[in-house]
């Protein structure tokens, strides 16, 4: 009996000491606060890097902005301003951090160069992960934006320094295709595009302020805008002369034959190298056809009458002295293509800068212009007028102290072969976010 009632005694206490459900009880209460806090600390992690991508956009686009705005006008602090503003517009919070823009960038691989650094520090809030964490949450980003990539070549430069360099206005379509028109000058306005004037270009750029109105559309297929405030751009023939002695050519002089309308002129034979004409004007009534070579014109006006007109390979026209060329109107002109290679590679009119004071020269009422090469009159003014044009010639520069179009007129820029210069374009015409 008395074994009996050891066993019913021991019985309970043995029960009690195997019974678990107290301490999964305690080790459940200390865990599950544990867990919930790793569930809140890694939803809020998650969280964060949406953040910071969020932050990182921000500062990607108040980066390009920054950078369309300087490449508009060249001013820091209105770039500043409009990467400012850009971010405001997103997800920047100026109470909860700061933005900070550098032109050109401080650090990374485009340190020094023309582009915009936007960097942003802000607080990330925060949620329950308080309860874990003494020091709040900071994302640090940055974004860089380069001003530019490939140079947009010009076929149509103007070289004066100050005034209106380029203007387009009137009823007129002036197209250049895969090429820019670039005005050195600095002053307001340097470039004007106005009226009913309809342009396609790659590019329109100056080195002072663009004006540019009118109702017509205006096609830039390489730049977002008309860009003010770029560089100057160097003279691609400053190098041009006159050929070495030319003082010492003997003048020769066109001959006609026949009277009256039926009349035909003739140069005289070049034979590939210099011919020096130097009467004081020639009447060009029929075809010319000159044979390659280099033609200087000296003291000489060339006058073109009705069905005038002159053609020719590998062929050079050169004015000096005061030369002229006048009265270029429908019906008559050029068919020219200069030489690809030689002294004068590339040039296919050009007027002495050193002995050509400045004057206008006009091409007047649908002249049927087709020149292979540049047109490098350094010290005139060109007024094409009234549909004068250059039917759009696989490659024509056309590089003059000012240059005025109120007619219709087509540029192409496909010079691999032609021997012309290069001429850079505005240059920083795109821009490209890099880091």
């Amino acid at each position: 009996m008395g074994q009996l009632q050891k066993r019913k005694f021991r019985g309970p206490i043995n029960a009690f000491r195997r019974d678990e459900t107290g301490g999964t009880s305690v080790i459940f209460a200390i865990t599950v606060p544990a867990l919930i806090g790793g569930i809140v600390l890694m939803t809020e992690v998650g969280m964060w890097r949406m953040n910071k991508s969020n932050l990182q956009a921000t500062a990607d686009m108040a980066a390009i902005a920054g950078a369309h705005q300087y490449m508009r006008a060249q001013s820091k602090p209105d770039s500043k301003i409009a990467a400012y503003a850009d971010a405001l517009d997103n997800y920047y919070d100026p109470n909860a951090g700061a933005i900070v823009t550098y032109i050109p960038p401080i650090t990374g691989s485009f340190t020094g160069q023309e582009a915009v650094q936007v960097t942003i520090e802000q607080e990330i809030p925060t949620y329950m992960s308080d309860m874990f964490m003494r020091e709040p949450v900071i994302a640090k980003v940055t974004a860089v934006a380069k001003i530019g990539g490939e140079s947009v070549e010009a076929c149509v430069l103007s070289l004066a320094g100050s005034g209106t360099g380029i203007s387009i206005g009137g009823s007129v379509d002036v197209s250049t295709d895969g090429c820019s028109l670039h005005a050195n000058s600095t002053s307001d306005p340097a470039f004007r595009i106005w009226g009913a004037a309809e342009v396609t270009a790659a590019c329109v750029s100056a080195a002072g302020e663009m004006d540019v109105t009118g109702s017509k559309p205006k096609t830039f297929t390489d730049c977002p805008y008309p860009l003010s405030g770029r560089n100057q751009v160097d003279d691609p023939y400053e190098d041009l002369d006159v050929p070495e002695d030319i003082d010492d050519e003997t003048c020769q002089s066109p001959t006609t034959t026949g009277n009256g309308n039926n009349a035909t002129m003739s140069f005289p034979d070049a034979a590939g190298g210099i011919v020096r004409i130097c009467d004081n004007r020639i009447n060009v009534r029929n075809n010319i056809e000159l044979e390659p070579g280099t033609y200087v014109f000296d003291g000489t006006e060339l006058q073109f009458g009705n069905g005038g007109f002159i053609t020719g390979d590998d062929v050079t026209l050169i004015f000096m002295n005061d030369a002229e060329m006048s009265n270029i109107n429908g019906g008559n002109g050029f068919d020219i293509a200069a030489p690809n290679s030689g002294d004068y590679a590339g040039i296919a009119i050009y007027a002495d800068r050193d002995t050509m004071d400045p004057a206008e020269w006009r091409f007047n009422g649908n002249a049927d212009m087709s020149i292979y090469g540049a047109i490098y009159l350094p010290t005139l003014d060109i007024d094409y007028v009234g549909g004068a044009g250059t039917n759009a010639t696989a490659c024509t520069q056309l590089v003059a102290n000012r240059v005025s179009f109120n007619g219709n007129s087509g540029f192409q820029n496909n010079c691999e072969t032609a021997g012309t210069s290069s001429i850079p374009g505005p240059g920083a015409s795109l821009v490209v976010l890099v880091e």
